[in-house]
């Protein structure tokens, strides 16, 4: 989806990262009881947790684009069936999973502004906690151009480090975010120094990279082709798949390469007017038929 300043939201996870249960808990529930979010009390003693914490897990299942709320009932999206469902991997054992999750939450513009922003926009790979945080007060008020206090920016910064960041650090909420393993942010020396780098990630699975480039050549569906550098670092207010993945050029061009041998003829790789671009293929996939054959295939 592309960022559009009056369609934000930040701070609304309550400062809790997501954990691994969280979302099998509230889609489950929502299954059985699509009002249950509009009944807190009831709520809490279903999912076992505390009055924020069922705010929080609202919020991810949003988030996520598993769950869509209309006068505060719930219904499972087609995506949530299929990643969450029982063809699908409702306790996050596949690792692809996870990263599609991340690309989920990272693309999502509306409702996990300021997870699109740091890796969309922010492009320090070493930096501290207050760098990102002056970063996101820049781009609130410089280009989204709306108010947002100073604590939800705060907010917004610790919960996307403490949900990303792998780190000797053994507390609970390291120990149970689906998506530090994924190493996409960690600590170096000082605790207080993180890096978030491009490099080749071998082990980006390649239905990851797969659905997240079938999401953006849907969302510009009369455009045949999208500019390898677009891919990569993006620039048209779209998560870009390069970005989220934290590829560098190298690791883009290889995990592409794995995306091809995988889903042969669903893309191909050409030189136009001294352009490398990303066509279509005659055997492209939409993106919820992806998530179905792939989870069709691991579940069998």
């Amino acid at each position: 989806m592309k960022l559009d300043s009056k369609q934000t939201a930040f701070g609304r996870h309550e400062t809790f990262p997501l954990r691994y249960a969280w979302l099998t808990k509230g889609f489950d529930a929502i299954t059985q009881q699509p009002n249950i979010f509009s009944h807190p009390d009831r709520a809490m003693v279903v999912l076992g947790v505390g009055r924020n914490m069922t705010s929080a897990i609202q919020y991810w299942l949003q988030a996520t684009r598993l769950v869509e709320f209309t006068d505060g009932l719930g219904m499972p999206t087609l995506l949530g069936d299929l990643l969450l469902g029982n063809t699908g991997d409702p306790y996050l054992e596949d690792e692809s999973t996870l990263w599609i999750l991340h690309w989920l939450i990272a693309s999502n513009t509306e409702l996990a502004t300021g997870f699109f922003w740091f890796f969309n926009r922010f492009a320090m790979p070493r930096f501290q906690e207050l760098e990102m945080r002056t970063g996101m007060s820049d781009f609130v008020a410089q280009e989204l151009q709306i108010k947002r206090s100073q604590s939800t920016v705060k907010s917004d910064v610790s919960t996307l480090l403490r949900m990303y960041t792998s780190t000797a650090d053994r507390s609970e909420d390291h120990l149970d975010t689906p998506m530090a393993p994924l190493r996409l942010i960690e600590t170096e020396g000082n605790t207080r120094d993180y890096r978030s780098l491009r490099t080749v990630r071998p082990l980006l699975p390649p239905v990851a990279l797969h659905f997240a480039l079938a999401e953006r050549f849907t969302d510009e569906p009369e455009q045949p082709a999208l500019p390898i550098r677009l891919i990569l670092y993006g620039g048209d207010d779209r998560a870009a798949p390069g970005a989220v993945f934290r590829l560098s050029e190298e690791g883009l061009m290889t995990s592409l390469a794995h995306v091809m041998e995988h889903y042969p003829r669903c893309y191909e790789l050409r030189d136009t007017a001294g352009i490398h671009q990303l066509y279509r293929g005659e055997c492209f996939a939409e993106p919820l038929d992806i998530i179905d054959n792939y989870y069709k295939k691991v579940v069998a």
